[in-house]
């Protein structure tokens, strides 16, 4: 395929294109809009399209500029791991970074170094487990307030309410015992941002619209109102030498390396922390019991093994990794809904990738949503089978064929916590309730900053 732009090439340039890797398969596009319809309107169902139409590699146009879709597991190990220094994190996250500022998720080089280690010590496997009885506590607290929709008899919309099992459980992981009391506070700053904050309309020459000025002091406001929060958890916990919590173990590394964090660099990383973790787990759960509500014998095992491993009880260190068809099944939801649906590299020099040619400053997107979607390693990659997860079924696949968290050096940090809140919170919800999708609402999946179906979950909550 030649670039529209190929016809005002120089010879020399001519030259060079004859002596290079050729130029990967890919759709020709619109003229001058490339293919900004098809991706304004579905990017994920684009990917997975030209994914399985043109192979492991596709180049298309984004407007006029040439984009690359890696979907193929071995070359994502090619880009991510073998040739990792050439590319580096995309900075087209400007209005997110309005939010969480040089997190852990945008920073590079050595301020990511640098927060990535100070920052895993508080997602070692021993201390998750320790935080068990918390974890269940927790949720167990949210699930109270389900009883209320229980007699009502009415369906409502599950996912806010999941959101806010989830934001408790990983406000409390960040910001440790000690600041609990600025849960809902936090909790009701989030509800504001999501209301203000700007959206790119999905047509093809796309943009974000012009907000009114109630929107941009509301969106200002609320922004300042999570700054508040997050500033007081950090002076409490230097006064109070903290040691609970993500926030205790960032402040224990600044004691232990000498080299102090200025309060806006603690601010950054928490608030990265707690955006990327609640979204991802809320957004999880949310379709793991859509799916279970489709198809009722694989929730009736699920409940069994429950009640079978638990007895009742909470999971514990010895009976979580007994609830093998519940993770299962949790791994089969972020294989049909990863949270990391895409993610993307800029080549920072020319490139060679699979034989083919990648120019430097070409943006490389990666989505788990077209690699979970290959028929060579998901045959019906549109069911819900959490059986492809048994060990003798994961040993014929390739390790990228399956990246819900993305993969290499950046791979997220707080997967492992992720599982564990998740696997608590589908067993004692299993324990208490069951969930009946509305059959007259219709699910349409939509790509935010996870995942998510467009109006809403509308199910109904029965007591068990």
């Amino acid at each position: 395929m030649n670039s529209p732009d190929a016809a005002s090439a120089t010879p020399a340039e001519h030259a060079r294109t004859a002596t290079r890797a050729p130029d990967p398969p890919g759709p020709e596009g619109a003229f001058h809009f490339g293919s900004l319809a098809e991706i304004r309107d579905n990017p994920m169902d684009f990917y997975v399209r030209i994914s399985q139409k043109y192979g492991g590699i596709v180049r298309f146009f984004y407007g006029k500029k040439a984009t690359y879709l890696v979907s193929e597991p071995d070359l994502i190990k090619e880009l991510l791991i073998k040739h990792r220094e050439r590319y580096v994190k995309n900075e087209r996250y400007k209005e997110l970074q309005r939010l969480i500022g040089e997190g852990l998720l945008l920073s590079e080089g050595e301020v990511w170094q640098r927060q990535r280690t100070s920052s895993m010590p508080a997602f070692r496997r021993e201390r998750i487990h320790a935080q068990l009885p918390v974890i269940a506590q927790l949720v167990d607290e949210r699930l109270d307030k389900w009883q209320a929709m229980v007699d009502s008899g009415e369906p409502f919309d599950t996912e806010p309410h999941f959101s806010e099992i989830s934001q408790s459980l990983i406000c409390d992981f960040i910001l440790g015992t000690e600041n609990r009391d600025l849960t809902e506070p936090i909790l009701e700053v989030l509800r504001r941002l999501m209301t203000y904050w700007p959206t790119p309309p999905r047509t093809i020459l796309g943009g974000y619209k012009l907000p009114s000025p109630k929107t941009v002091r509301e969106l200002k406001g609320a922004l300042a109102d999570l700054d508040d929060c997050f500033y007081e958890a950090i002076r409490r916990a230097r006064a109070s030498n903290q040691e609970d919590g993500a926030l205790g173990v960032l402040l224990q590394h600044e004691h232990e390396s000498q080299g102090r964090y200025e309060d806006q660099e603690l601010r950054d990383q928490l608030v990265t922390l707690y955006m990327a973790g609640f979204e991802t787990s809320a957004s999880v759960a949310t379709w793991l019991f859509y799916r279970l509500s489709l198809q009722p014998q694989i929730r009736d095992r699920v409940y069994a093994e429950v009640a079978s491993v638990l007895d009742g009880s909470p999971p514990d260190a010895e009976t979580l990794p007994l609830l093998d068809l519940t993770k299962r099944s949790i791994q089969e939801t972020m294989r049909l809904y990863p949270p990391a649906y895409n993610f993307s590299r800029i080549a920072v020099q020319d490139d060679v990738l699979g034989g083919y040619h990648i120019p430097k400053g070409a943006m490389v997107i990666v989505a788990p949503w077209a690699t979970h979607r290959l028929t060579a390693y998901w045959p019906d990659p549109e069911g819900f089978d959490p059986d492809r997860f048994l060990p003798e079924r994961n040993a014929k696949r390739p390790g990228m064929a399956y990246i819900p968290f993305g993969a290499g050096h950046r791979v997220c940090i707080g997967a492992g916590l992720a599982t564990v809140q998740l696997t608590v919170t589908v067993a004692r919800f299993c324990q208490r309730y069951r969930l009946d999708l509305e059959p007259a609402h219709h699910v349409r999946h939509v790509p935010g900053t996870v995942m998510r179906p467009e109006n809403g979950m509308v199910m109904r909550v029965l007591s068990i």
